[in-house]
C-alpha cells in the first residue's frame, strides 16, 4: 500500500470503517504533509470524514450521497478511541426503540466528558454530559460496524425527563413516554429510579406516567420517592410562570399544562 486511498480500500474490504491518523502514518510511512494532501483528495471525493481528535471515518461509495455513515455506526468506535464512557440516549434511543415519529434532527449521545458536537452532512451528533453515565442501565445494540451502547427503555424514560430541555418541550417528552412506556417493565424501572440522583426528574416522571395511564410504572417511581426527602418542585422549571395547582402525590406545582394529543 502506497497511498491513503489504497489503505482505506483495504480497511473497507476487511469491514472496517474507521482509522486513526497515528496508525496510518506508521502503516504508510507518510509525513504530515503527505497525509494531509491525500486526505484532502479523499474529502473532495466524499470518501473520508475527519471526526476530530485524529480519528477518521471512511465513507463507502453507497453512502457518498449521504456524506456519512449512519450516526449509530460512528459512536462506539469514536468513543472507544477517545476512551470515553457513553450511551445512545434521549430522542435517538426512543427512535431506535420504535418511536419513529420522534426522530431527532441530531443524534443524541450521553457521555462522561464534555464534547463539542460533530457536524455531518445530514444532521450531526450532539453530546450531553452526565458524570455517572457508566453506571446507568444500558444494553447492546448490534450495528454493521460492530456494537453500540444504548440506554434501556426504562433508563430512556428517566433521561427524557432529566434532559427534557434538549428533547423538545415537556409535552413532547410526555408523548414519547406514552409510546415507549408500553414496553417498559416495572422491575427494570425500579432499578433505574433507585440509582437516579435527581429527585425532581423522578417527580416529573411520576406525574407524567400517571397522566398518560401507566399506573404500575408510576407506583414504582412513587415507592422510590417515598424513601427520600422530597421537596416541592415546578413541573416546568424553565417556564416564566411559577404558580399553579399543586399535585400532592408528586409534590409538583403545575405551572404549565402538558398537551398530549389522543
Amino acid at each position: 500500500m502506497k497511498t491513503l486511498k489504497d489503505y482505506t480500500l483495504v480497511l473497507l474490504a476487511d469491514g472496517k470503517y474507521f482509522f486513526s491518523k497515528e496508525e496510518t502514518l506508521q502503516a504508510l510511512k507518510l509525513n504530515e504533509n503527505q497525509f494531509r494532501l491525500q486526505a484532502f483528495r479523499l474529502y473532495q471525493a466524499k470518501g473520508l470524514k475527519n471526526l476530530g481528535h485524529g480519528f477518521f471515518m471512511i465513507i463507502p461509495p453507497e453512502y457518498h450521497h449521504l456524506g456519512s455513515l449512519p450516526p449509530h455506526w460512528i459512536v462506539d468506535p469514536l468513543m472507544k478511541y477517545l476512551n470515553h464512557n457513553y450511551y445512545i440516549g434521549l430522542l435517538s434511543a426512543a427512535s431506535l426503540y420504535g418511536c419513529t415519529e420522534q426522530q431527532p434532527m441530531t443524534f443524541q449521545v450521553i457521555t462522561d466528558k464534555h464534547m463539542r458536537p460533530i457536524d455531518l452532512e445530514r444532521g450531526g451528533i450532539e453530546f450531553h454530559y452526565r458524570e455517572d453515565c457508566s453506571l446507568v442501565s444500558k444494553e447492546q445494540l448490534t450495528v454493521p460496524s460492530g456494537y453500540a451502547k444504548i440506554s434501556t427503555k426504562e433508563q430512556t424514560l428517566v433521561d427524557l425527563v432529566r434532559f427534557h430541555s434538549v428533547c423538545g418541550h415537556l409535552s413532547n417528552v410526555a408523548l414519547i413516554i406514552r409510546d415507549l412506556g408500553e414496553n417498559c417493565m416495572p422491575q427494570a424501572l425500579a432499578q433505574v429510579v433507585k440509582s437516579e440522583k435527581m429527585k425532581s426528574a423522578l417527580q416529573r416522571l411520576g406525574y407524567i406516567l400517571e397522566l398518560v395511564g401507566f399506573s404500575d410504572l408510576a407506583m414504582v417511581v412513587e415507592s422510590e420517592l417515598n424513601q427520600r426527602r422530597v421537596f416541592v418542585t415546578l413541573l416546568r422549571p424553565d417556564f416564566h410562570v411559577k404558580k399553579g395547582e399543586r399535585v400532592h402525590r408528586w409534590k409538583i406545582i403545575l405551572n404549565d399544562t402538558l398537551e398530549i394529543n389522543e
